[in-house]
Order: structure tokens, then C-alpha cells, then sequence
């Protein structure tokens, strides 16, 4: 990027940014600080390709602070709402909050300038769709609530504890087991929790869901693109992703989600609180008990709530042994590819490890998935520090790249371990998170992505991860306003409201 140096101008002190239509589309943006040398400011969203535009002619943007002209793009996360914009020439500004960047409307002539007000505020009882049903409470939850910077910009609880318990389910509870060395373990009843022979000396009650956050963009059943809470259940037990008979991929399952047998059981039987399915054990299709679902399925108030919504099913682009390749699984990087094209079979059919027929899809939509990887890398709070998330952020999650990663011991202290969707946090046993997202080889169609030792791996699908099922709520779903300062923990869990 080229940036120009302007001479200075009489009693103009505003730091503006100048879009030219030519310089636009080309990726090009001159910015002008008229009272002084300009410097590049990497933090504004325009630069960042948020800039929404319709019309013709160029336009000069400046931001105002509490009345006040700022070198930095005013944001949510500093406590900051839009309030108003003025502009010449006709033109208008309507802000989109979920991409946090104008839309400029009915720009039709050159020399168009648009001032745009923030002040301080919070998003609270807004009837817009693009304001969501966390960000007042960015303030009083200050480092447990954070905008995860994708072309999204989703907010994301983070941190090894934050407050994000939420009530669900007819108050769905799970039973937390201790051993003698204070370690624990997740039960479904108090009475599993008792009989268990190391993890019964104490017992107690825990909400069973958690709100990974609000994620934006989300399209719907019926193409409707919107804003929606997005929860996750603790783990209901271990479960084969997938598994096949002996002749499809000896046996170990297929990678694809659409038709994955924990996919079929979880959007049935799970979904509908009604008892059968087959759910598996193991290779070659060795059947396992499954869970109570009378027990533990949704039941009409939750089902009511859950929207049947678009979940990605993309990859990476390449064979996971690539151990090169390895080196860019950041969260960012995965982030993207969850939403690409690329679908997780790579193997020539007719191998002994990819005989399936089934076709790879990129996307499915239906009521209930699993986590991404990514929601695991943008979990992280960097132990607390800003400057130690911006590197976790940018280090790949991969414990099996060829540089230091998540797992490396100068990582996994501030990276995966401080992280609540590691869900063996303290309790030093070591557990596998199965993903909705699959691994390619050029070898074999059944690896998955799976959350294990601070960072990500691979797992053949007919193995047995642990299952925590993922839900989006519908857009009218809101959180019930209460002052209480510990409003979302264990004890006083978030409310929902529609």
C-alpha cells in the first residue's frame, strides 16, 4: 500500500480518509492527516475491506469521538455506538454494526464529505437486526467479551472461565465430579457422578450449556442472513463420529457430515427428545449404547428456539500430512476455510482407505452440529494479555507443524490452556473434542478435526471423541437484562427471552 504525504492546511484538523473510486477497486487508500505527517493506522475497518459503497464519485470520511476528531476508528469494544453522520452533496451514511463500517448511499458527486459521530453507549434495546444481544455487556464483562476480527466480526466469549453459563433446556443442569486431587469430571446425573470410583468426592450441579457467542451472517433455512446466539452443550458422552461396514474404508467411516451416523441421531433423536437411533462404538460399525435422549434431548421450549440454519462443512485445500502446510492452521486461516469450497475427501477412490462413494459437500443445513476449529482458536485470551491473543491469533493450532504451535510449551500456557473450550482445562485428563470439520489425505476419507492438548489434530471419525452438541438460536432470541455482577456464571446464568 502506498500512502502519500500532504502539506499542511489552514485550520483543518480533521484526519480524514480519501477513497477514490479508482483507488478503491484497486485496493489503494490515501489517507490525509492535514495538522501533521500522516501515519498508517492498520486499526481502521476501512482499510480492512469493510468500506460498503454504492454510487459514483469519491468521498472523504472523518470520525468524531464524544464530539471529538480521533486518528483511530472509534469501536464497540471500547465502549463506543454509532450516533449520527452528516454528509454534502446528497449523500447518506446508514452503519452496518455487525461489519462495523459504513454504507454509503446516493453518492453521486466528486468531493462528497461525510463526518461520522460515535459516542459512549452500548447496544442494549436497539431494534435494529444488526445490533446483538451481548454487546451491552461488553463493559461489565470487560476481557471475557471480544470481537474476533474475521469479515464477521463475531463477539466471542474468551478466557479459561468467563461468564457465559447460560440457562437452557428446562435449566439443564450436568454434574461436576471431583477426584481426591481436586481434578474433575463431567457427569449427566448426580447418581453417575456417585457411583464413579474416582471422581464422586464431591459433586455438584453446573449449567450444561454455554454461549460461545454471537455470530453474524448466519443464513437460514430459508436464505435469511442474521444474527444469532451460538451455544454449546457439555459432552454427552463418546461417541463414533461416523463408522461403515468393513468393505467402505476398512471399516473406519467417512468423513462427511451430511450423512455422518452421530450427525443422523443428534438431528433426530437428540433434536425431538425421542428415544432409538444407532449411535456407534468403534470401527466396523460396532454398535454403543446411546444416551437417554428422553433424558437429555430438547424439549418443546428449546426446539422453539433453535433456528435450522447453513453450517459450513469446508476444509483445508490440502493433504493434511503436509507438515509445511501445517504451519498456517491458525484461527483466522481455519476461519476461512471452514467457509470455502474445499470438502475433506482428497483420496483416489479405489485405495483400501477410500472405497466410499459418498459425496463431499461444503455445506448442510440442519438444527444441530458441532464446534469449528475456529471456535476453539478464538476462544483463547492470550492468559489475560492482549499482545499474547494477537500471537495466538497469528500461530498455527496444529500440534503437528514443523514450528512452534499451541502445543509448544512456550504456547499451550496462554494459548489452548487458558481456553474454556478446551474442556479438560485443570482437569489433567487428557480428552478429544470431536469438530463438524473433516481432514483430507491423498490416503484414506475418514479423519476429522478434533480439540486435544492445547491445540488441534486429526481423528479418524469411527474412533470415539467426546460429542458436545452446538446449537444457533433463532434472531429474536435475546438475553434477559440483569444488573447482577455475576450474571452468566455457574450460579446465576444467563436468562433467554424472546
Amino acid at each position: 500500500m502506498k500512502l502519500n504525504q500532504y502539506k499542511e492546511k489552514k485550520n483543518n484538523k480533521k484526519l480524514l480518509i480519501i477513497i477514490g473510486v479508482v483507488l478503491l477497486f484497486a485496493g489503494g487508500i490515501i489517507m490525509e492527516k492535514t495538522f501533521a505527517n500522516f501515519k498508517v493506522q492498520k486499526s481502521f475497518k476501512v482499510m480492512e475491506g469493510n468500506f460498503i459503497y454504492e454510487g459514483k464519485g469519491d468521498i472523504t470520511l472523518a470520525f468524531y469521538q464524544d464530539n471529538q476528531p480521533v486518528e483511530k476508528l472509534p469501536t464497540l469494544e471500547k465502549g463506543y455506538i454509532y450516533e449520527r453522520s452528516e454528509c454534502n452533496n446528497g449523500a447518506s451514511i446508514e452503519w452496518n454494526n455487525s461489519k462495523w463500517a459504513p454504507l454509503v448511499t446516493n453518492l453521486t458527486m466528486s468531493k462528497t464529505k461525510c463526518d461520522i459521530y460515535f459516542k459512549k453507549g452500548s447496544l442494549s434495546g436497539s431494534t435494529s437486526s444488526d445490533y446483538n444481544a451481548l454487546a451491552d455487556l461488553i463493559n461489565k464483562k470487560e476481557g471475557q467479551l471480544i470481537y474476533d476480527l474475521t469479515n464477521d466480526n463475531n463477539l466471542r466469549f474468551v478466557g479459561a472461565d468467563p461468564d457465559n453459563y447460560v440457562s437452557f433446556n428446562n435449566d439443564e443442569y450436568i454434574w461436576k465430579g471431583y477426584n481426591s486431587s481436586s481434578n474433575y469430571k463431567y457427569f449427566n446425573s448426580s447418581e453417575e457422578c456417585k457411583s464413579d470410583g474416582s471422581y464422586h468426592y464431591s459433586c455438584e450441579q453446573v449449567p450444561a450449556w454455554r454461549i460461545i457467542g454471537v455470530m453474524n451472517n448466519i443464513e437460514d433455512e430459508n436464505g435469511n442472513m442474521g444474527s444469532h446466539l451460538k451455544l454449546i452443550r457439555s459432552r454427552i458422552g463418546e461417541y463414533s463420529w461416523d463408522s461403515s461396514e468393513s468393505s467402505v474404508n476398512n471399516g473406519a467411516g467417512v468423513n462427511e457430515w451430511s450423512e455422518a451416523d452421530i450427525q443422523k441421531v443428534l438431528n433426530d433423536n437428540y433434536y425431538n427428545k425421542k428415544a432409538g437411533g444407532i449411535c456407534y462404538g468403534g470401527s466396523n460399525e460396532i454398535i454403543k449404547e446411546c444416551p437417554d435422549w428422553e433424558s437429555i434431548g430438547l424439549n418443546d421450549d428449546a426446539r422453539n428456539m433453535v433456528s435450522k440454519v447453513k453450517w459450513n462443512t469446508g476444509t483445508i485445500p490440502f493433504d493434511y500430512n503436509d507438515r509445511n502446510n501445517k504451519d498456517f492452521l491458525t484461527p483466522f486461516y481455519m476461519y476461512n476455510v471452514e467457509r470455502s469450497m474445499y470438502n475433506g475427501k482428497l483420496c483416489e477412490q479405489g485405495h483400501n482407505y477410500c472405497t466410499d462413494e459418498v459425496e463431499r459437500t461444503s455445506s448442510w443445513t440442519g438444527y444441530v452440529g458441532l464446534m469449528y476449529p475456529s471456535d476453539f482458536g478464538f476462544a483463547t485470551n492470550g492468559g489475560g494479555s492482549e499482545d499474547k491473543r494477537k500471537i495466538c491469533l497469528k500461530t498455527s493450532m496444529s500440534a503437528n507443524s514443523t514450528i512452534s504451535n499451541w502445543t509448544s510449551s512456550n504456547y499451550s500456557s496462554y494459548c489452548g490452556d487458558r481456553n474454556w473450550l478446551n474442556a479438560d482445562y485443570t482437569s489433567n485428563v487428557r480428552i478429544v473434542m470431536a469438530t463438524i470439520t473433516s481432514v483430507p489425505y491423498y490416503g484414506s476419507g475418514y479423519y476429522l478435526f478434533s480439540i486435544e492438548s492445547y491445540g488441534i489434530s486429526e481423528y479418524i471419525v469411527s474412533s470415539t471423541p467426546q460429542i458436545f452438541p452446538v446449537v444457533y438460536l433463532n434472531s429474536n432470541v435475546k438475553i434477559e437484562p440483569n444488573d447482577a455482577s455475576d450474571y452468566g456464571s455457574k450460579t446465576n446464568p444467563y436468562r433467554l427471552i424472546t
